[in-house]
């Protein structure tokens, strides 16, 4: 393999510039987050002693502490840790991983399962780590990238966001075409994903001579979405304040005047043309008011964050060092030899793509627990209906798939250990040769009893020359479904229902639902008293009732949104809840098209910690029997 050469000196100034790029972009777009009209900014709305705080850039600092951690073998399995360990954020997307993170799922499932905000903009914005520990290697900033994206937004458009960025960036190291950044960027999208289908024609309104306002007013009309943050709009607007700007300045103020995420498409752009031009190439009446101070939210914490910019760029290059080496990329950081990388190619790669078509509602494993490669036995845990999640007493079918992607022949024989008052059929044994797999269905009925999460173990017994060898236990969790009884619209008796997640799923239960009132009734069980927010979150007129009593009544919704801290006021209320059992009601109309309500006990804004907000997931919501 060639050995490629980075100078040093000019890995350090394109990774300064990107940071300060987005410290640049983050302050300048944060106070006006979320307006969805054309705006007229020309300069920062808020000026203070250095950067805004920005989880644009807070949560990079999380991924280049896991790098440190745990090296450049980092998966989202790892990531997931460091959401636990350091991120305390309620927003939604995050909130939700989150919560699922602290009942025990693991990636992609906690990007996946029961997440209304898969399509958002919480991954892409944190492309730049990916990017400058993985400079001249598109390839591996958008398999870091993936590994990110999926642990909040599986299955959604804030993964190609994510993906698509990373690569752009880390091209930018050999790389400074604008027109051939953006191409191969999108090499790394499904070509039918919303975001491809966005830039493209974004691409092709510039190409067709549109002003840029008209180019906005087209993203909305073919891609917009009520949402602001939704991602396909918002790295529209990004790549806009790009092709169409004639400056930094002009094109970070073209980005954000577009409106929506403004934090996040300032600050993304910010970054590439950072990244280009590097800190010498930024403007100082930009500069100046932010610094070289990194600002860090106060609900991320409990690790070393870099006191400024210097402090994070080298570490940043320290840790791409490993990387490269690590990914055997053939590039060499050196310190006097100048830059040298017209070799280097930068379309995606097979395996990248191959990561478009994975089924983020499964379990993969690799075994030895702790493997990165895949060279022993692989499980894959097929959830079924319902996903995760099991009510009591209740019959499900979870398929346990062994792939050996070893050498040699191996057998042996797979069980699971449930909790106690369960059963589980099957105990097979498997003998598989090199490249083959099994699947075995295992027949479960859970107990009585409700917990917040349900710790099951798959044990795999090892065998050799027909005795026992070794075994591995690889733990996972299913997460208890919420019981409910529904009624429909043609007073009809009630019926028993369980959801996976926090929707009350009517068409589930009425696959031919008409317009009219629905009703659902359970038991929420508290195990201590507490201050908290009970949210309904609906498309169409909702009212509540706790013991009897209206705690809510919305009859007119404002825009739907399920978000733990931006719920509508309409839509929530605050209480004091007794410990013990409460009867619980929810009462919603369907006008027009499915019901959407979501049920969300979540903590207060104002907690005694910072990290408000939170999902309770030792509420738990059934009827009695």
């Amino acid at each position: 393999m060639r050995t490629t050469i980075l100078n040093e000196k000019d890995y350090y100034r394109r990774v300064y510039g990107g940071w300060l790029g987005k410290n640049i972009g983050g302050t300048l777009g944060a106070p006006v987050e979320g307006k969805k009209e054309l705006l007229q900014l020309d300069f920062y709305p808020v000026l203070q002693d250095g950067p805004l705080e920005n989880d644009d850039l807070d949560l990079q600092l999380v991924w280049l502490h896991a790098l440190e951690q745990y090296g450049p073998g980092l998966t989202s399995r790892e990531l997931g840790q460091e959401w636990l360990e350091h991120i305390f954020f309620p927003f939604d997307e995050y909130g939700y991983a989150l919560t699922n993170l602290r009942k025990g799922l693991i990636a992609p499932l906690t990007g996946s399962f029961n997440n209304p905000f898969a399509d958002c903009m919480g991954s892409p914005i944190r492309s730049e780590i990916w990017a400058m520990t993985a400079p001249a290697a598109p390839h591996v900033a958008a398999y870091y990238a993936y590994q990110d994206a999926v642990v909040d937004h599986a299955g959604g458009e804030g993964v190609y966001g994510e993906m698509l960025f990373a690569a752009i960036e880390s091209a930018i190291f050999m790389e400074q075409d604008r027109d051939r950044l953006i191409d191969i960027g999108l090499s790394y999208l499904p070509p039918a994903s919303r975001t491809a289908k966005a830039v493209q024609d974004l691409l092709k309104w510039h190409r067709e001579g549109k002003d840029w306002i008209e180019a906005r007013s087209l993203i909305l009309e073919h891609h917009g979405h009520d949402n602001f943050t939704d991602a396909p709009q918002n790295i529209a607007f990004t790549l806009l304040g790009w092709l169409y700007g004639t400056s930094f300045e002009d094109a970070i103020l073209k980005a954000v005047n577009c409106g929506y995420d403004t934090d996040c498409t300032a600050a993304t752009l910010g970054a590439i043309l950072g990244m280009i031009s590097g800190p010498e190439g930024l403007p100082e009446r930009w500069v100046a008011p932010v610094g070289d101070r990194v600002v860090v939210s106060p609900p991320i914490k409990g690790f070393p964050a870099p006191a400024d910019l210097d402090e994070l760029t080298m570490r940043t290059i320290r840790m791409g060092k490993q990387v490269l080496a690590a990914w055997d990329t053939g590039i060499l950081v050196h310190p006097e030899l100048e830059t040298d990388m017209n070799a280097l190619t930068a379309v995606s790669s097979e395996a990248v793509r191959e990561l478009w078509d994975l089924d983020v509602t499964a379990d993969h494993r690799l075994l030895p627990s702790g493997s990165l490669h895949r060279t022993g036995l692989e499980l894959i845990i097929d959830y079924g209906s319902g996903r995760p999640a099991i009510a009591r007493r209740e019959h499900k079918s979870l398929v346990l798939t062994l792939v050996n992607h070893s050498q040699i022949q191996m057998h042996g024989q797979l069980s699971l250990e449930v909790p106690p008052q369960w059963a589980c059929e099957g105990s097979p044994s498997f003998q598989l040769n090199p490249g083959e797999s099994c699947s075995f269905t295992f027949q479960l009925v859970s107990g009585p009893d409700v917990t917040s999460t349900y710790e099951l173990n798959a044990v795999i017994a090892r065998t050799h020359d027909h005795s026992p060898w070794s075994q591995m236990k690889e733990r996972f969790v299913l997460v208890p479904a919420a019981e409910w009884t529904v009624w429909g619209p043609m007073g009809e008796q009630g019926k028993p229902a369980s959801f996976g997640g926090n929707r009350i799923e009517w068409e589930a239960i009425y696959p031919d639902s008409a317009d009219g009132v629905y009703r659902a009734t359970t038991q929420v069980h508290n195990p201590r008293a507490r201050e908290l927010r009970l949210l309904a979150a609906a498309n169409g007129p909702v009212k509540v009732r706790l013991n009897g009593k209206q705690v809510i009544d919305c009859p007119e919704p404002p825009s739907f949104m399920p978000a733990y801290h931006r719920t509508p006021e309409s839509q929530l209320v605050q209480l004091l809840l007794p410990e013990g059992t409460h009867e619980l009601e929810v009462i919603a109309e369907r006008r027009g098209e499915p019901l959407l309500v979501y049920l969300l006990p979540v903590a207060t804004k104002v907690t005694s910690e910072p990290g408000s907000c939170y999902y309770m997931t030792d509420i738990l919501l059934y009827p009695a029997d």
